[in-house]
């Protein structure tokens, strides 16, 4: 039941931008200031890791900022806000090892060898990358875009790049792998020889 609970929350949360979107033309921004309140403290009592605290209290800020200068703009700036957020603590991994990509490489092969570690230090470099430009276009997406772009971009085309940097860095992780394989094995025909 909690594992599904927090399903609810996640799919919540990804939805965000067309609830936004929706809520924002229909002239209901009080209600979608409250749903975002209340999912930033059903988040906060879910127990999630402690570096995602954030970007919950984000969620929190933003809709009780909204609330309380009744200014629908905070709302917007969660998506912003999430991946300033999410660059921080990608970037807090990098001076605090174990890097967040090698953290989720371990959770498939646990024993990373060395080259695996930096090579997921670099991906992780490239995440933090990522996330400034998706911020900043996110901040002007709510500074001087329509509403319909807002959530297009915020609601679709971050998750996609998203999607596309997580699926391209597994490749070529994986081929990375496979190369570093290879000059293993020649290294040791070659001792034997």
């Amino acid at each position: 039941m909690k594992h599904i609970f927090k399903g609810i929350v996640v799919i919540l949360m990804i939805a965000y931008p067309f609830f936004v979107g929706w809520g924002l033309s229909q002239g209901q921004f009080v209600w979608v200031s409250v749903v975002l309140i209340v999912l930033g403290i059903i988040r906060l009592f879910s127990q999630g890791h402690p570096l995602l605290l954030p970007l919950t209290w984000f969620a929190i800020l933003c809709g009780g900022l909204s609330l309380l200068l009744q200014e629908h703009a905070w709302l917007k700036m969660y998506p912003v806000l999430m991946s300033v957020g999410a660059g921080i603590i990608f970037a807090s991994t990098l001076i605090k090892p174990p890097s967040m990509i090698e953290r989720f490489a371990r959770l498939v092969e646990p024993n990373l060898p060395e080259s695996g570690v930096i090579w997921t230090r670099k991906v992780t470099i490239v995440w933090c990358i990522f996330f400034v430009f998706n911020a900043a276009i996110a901040l002007y997406t709510v500074i001087a875009a329509p509403m319909k772009i807002w959530v297009i971009y915020n609601g679709f085309i971050s998750y996609m790049l998203m999607g596309i940097l997580f699926l391209g860095e597994f490749i070529l992780r994986k081929r990375h792998q496979r190369l570093n394989q290879q000059q293993l094995a020649e290294l040791n025909n070659q001792k034997k020889e």
